[in-house]
């Protein structure tokens, strides 16, 4: 606590005493006590530049205004932000903003959430002095796929060159010409692409970067935004939905979850929300009628899956009978899918797609299992000494995972080793890259193990966190890997981050949904005659990639539940309309294992029902009934039933997550 006091100074600020930490910006100490500074081209995730000079403010002894956001906070220091120099100042930088600033605001994108409007009106002169003809520029220009520039409404913030050289590390857009030519461009005019050009939208503080998507399609004002989560990878971003007329999403922003996703969005994330409002969603329940399908009522589609399946259930028992379910669907849908079949069925024949093979032997479980007693928050990485990915990319399977590390290594001094068979966006970062295409990743990690030099060098000082991608290990490799991390922990602190396959894997994996077998369900169907007369599938298609499923000979029943008309559904006897992310109350749960929670932002199209709700309405025609009322008490029985999950109770989760702790197996 002595420390603590000895970094804290005291600064006057318009009148009031405020204790700080020493070092501390000026900008974000007034504004963590309510006192109101012009910004601009500031923002906390980029630090301070001090190139827009909005935040001047009058230092006692000074010989000018200074910048708020580039000042450190001494002991002492006397501050007037509102004082007659400081105002004439101010309004005299937003005079020069609006010079060649087009007064478009009923037409610009960004018109009702411009802080350039807002702060105009809070602190800018009421009139113009300014009455030559303003600058004029070609527009829109395509900066690439995504996104388009208006270069007449540029202030040259720099917020989106900082962005793509400091936190993206793309160098894509650039400063352009010097002087009063300044403008903003890419190189050579090549495209602006990118695994997160969708966030130079959201940090331009004018409508000069605006979504090609989007563009003239909504007005801010008739926009409702609504928390939610990602549902694209299993790295669990926090999102607004944004919704007009309560049923039509209009687009994903960020929503800052430091633990998360530091407030970033890669352009999966950001722009793929346009499956929801799709016109070729399912919206009713569907029942072949020889090579085509006619829609049903819930009753009729529900009474017809109960009579083939009591009459199978009759006829060979409930071993004859599998289910499996996607990994992007919530806790409560694969918990629920769960209990059908083990409670309802009596099946033990359940899985989920995609997964690691490995998973469904009992003796490599016990492996992983090891590895998730070591289980990494992501925010652990900023801490990290070492940071080391074995066979891993995460700028394809998890990219804001790509930008924490690079935070890590550029802001924290960590140190990153790259074990890839290709060219990892990361290798540029690395201190040390291992490639592995032509020995294999089980040789490498053995080699890296017994390197010496290495170990001394990267593997001596923690935590190091070993990020690892276990979708393609075999029984050798996954060995080798885990030697490897016994190894570390013998010198040094050590955990691990899975890069898993989809956004609620791990909830899959933690609710046991995988069959004790050396191989998956998956492969099992898709081999030959059936060895099962009925199959569910809930949100997954068994298709490699490349190869489409076909329904195998001897599979009697096949009962899909999905949001579109996939080759699996297009095969089924029944298919089942369910609601995605955005339509339903639930949860997910991330590859460092923090609970969020879904809320829903729209109704689902027609009358489509989330997968959970689906299966209690079956389960209600078979003796064993299934008695939850709503998502709520399903999580209830989660929590209850999980001891990972620590009894945390549904309203507990709030709006950025829990992470109760390490797994303990079901």
């Amino acid at each position: 606590m002595e420390n603590f006091v000895e970094d804290l100074v005291t600064i006057t600020v318009d009148g009031r005493q405020i204790r700080a930490p020493k070092g501390s910006l000026l900008w974000e100490v007034c504004r963590s006590h309510g006192i109101d500074v012009p910004i601009f081209c500031y923002h906390t995730k980029l630090g301070p530049v001090g190139a827009c000079r909005t935040c001047l403010v009058e230092l006692q002894g000074a010989k000018g205004p200074i910048t708020a956001c580039t000042t450190p906070v001494a002991e002492g220091m006397v501050v007037r932000t509102r004082s007659p120099i400081a105002e004439k100042a101010q309004r005299g930088i937003f005079e020069f903003l609006l010079a060649n600033h087009p007064l478009d605001c009923p037409i610009c994108d960004r018109g009702g959430e411009c802080p350039l409007q807002d702060q105009t009106f809070a602190f800018g002169p009421g009139t113009s002095r300014y009455v030559e003809p303003k600058r004029h520029h070609v527009k829109p220009i395509a900066l690439g796929p995504t996104i388009a520039l208006d270069r007449e409404r540029c202030v040259l913030c720099w917020r989106c060159v900082r962005f793509c050289a400091d936190v993206a590390e793309d160098k894509s857009i650039i400063l352009l010409d010097r002087g009063d030519h300044t403008v903003v461009g890419t190189y050579q005019d090549q495209p602006y692409v990118s695994n997160f050009s969708g966030n130079v939208i959201e940090l331009c503080p004018v409508g000069a970067l605006t979504s090609r998507k989007q563009r003239f399609n909504y007005r801010p004002w008739e926009l409702q935004n609504r928390p939610s989560v990602c549902p694209h990878c299993p790295m669990g971003c926090n999102i607004n939905v944004s919704v007009r007329k309560n049923d039509e999403v209009i687009r994903f922003l960020s929503r800052d979850n430091p633990e998360v996703d530091d407030s970033w969005l890669c352009d999966r994330g950001r722009f793929g929300f346009e499956f929801i409002n799709s016109p070729q969603r399912l919206g009713s329940p569907l029942l072949r009628e020889g090579n085509a399908f006619v829609e049903s009522s819930w009753e009729d589609a529900l009474g017809f899956i109960h009579r083939r399946i009591a009459t199978i259930l009759e006829e060979d028992g409930p071993d004859s009978i599998a289910g499996l379910a996607g990994p992007r669907l919530s806790n409560e849908d694969l918990f629920t899918f769960r209990r059908f079949m083990t409670d309802v069925i009596g099946s033990a024949w359940y899985d989920h797609y995609p997964r690691p093979a490995l998973l469904a032997s009992p003796e490599q479980r016990d492996r992983f299992r090891s590895l998730d007693r070591t289980l990494a928050s992501i925010s652990d990485l900023d801490r990290a000494r070492t940071i080391l990915l074995l066979g891993a990319d995460p700028s394809t399977r998890a990219p804001v995972l790509e930008l924490r590390i690079r935070k890590a290594v550029n802001q924290h001094g960590a140190r990153l080793v790259v074990l890839s068979d290709g060219d990892v966006a990361l290798n540029a970062k690395a201190a040390a890259a291992v490639p592995i295409a032509t020995v294999g990743l089980a040789q490498a990690v053995r080699a890296l193990a017994g390197n010496r030099d290495m170990a001394e060098k990267y593997f001596t000082e923690g935590p190091v966190v070993v990020i690892y991608d276990d979708s393609r290990w075999s029984a050798g490799e996954l060995e080798e890997v885990t030697g490897l991390i016994e190894g570390v922990r013998g010198r040094c602190e050590v955990c691990t981050l899975p890069l898993l396959d989809a956004c609620n894997s791990m909830g899959a994996r933690d609710l046991g949904l995988h069959i004790d077998s050396k191989t998956g369900l998956a492969e099992r169907i898709g081999a030959g005659r059936s060895p099962f007369r009925a199959l569910l599938l809930l949100g997954t298609d068994p298709s490699e990639p490349g190869r489409r499923w076909t329904r195998p000979p001897g599979l009697e029943l096949l009962v899909v539940q999905e949001l579109f008309m996939t080759p699996a559904a297009a095969q089924a006897d029944v298919v089942l309309p369910a609601a995605s992310f955005a339509e339903k109350s639930g949860t997910f749960t991330n590859l460092e294992r923090r609970i969020q929670s879904l809320v829903p932002a729209v109704p689902p199209p027609g009358i489509a029902r989330p997968d959970w709700e689906i299966l209690v309405d079956l389960s209600q025609y078979f003796e064993h009934r299934l008695d939850y009322t709503s998502a709520e008490r399903v999580w209830d029985d989660i929590a209850r039933s999980v001891p990972a999950y620590g009894n945390v109770a549904f309203q507990d989760l709030g709006p950025w997550g829990v992470r109760p702790g390490a797994l303990q197996p079901v």
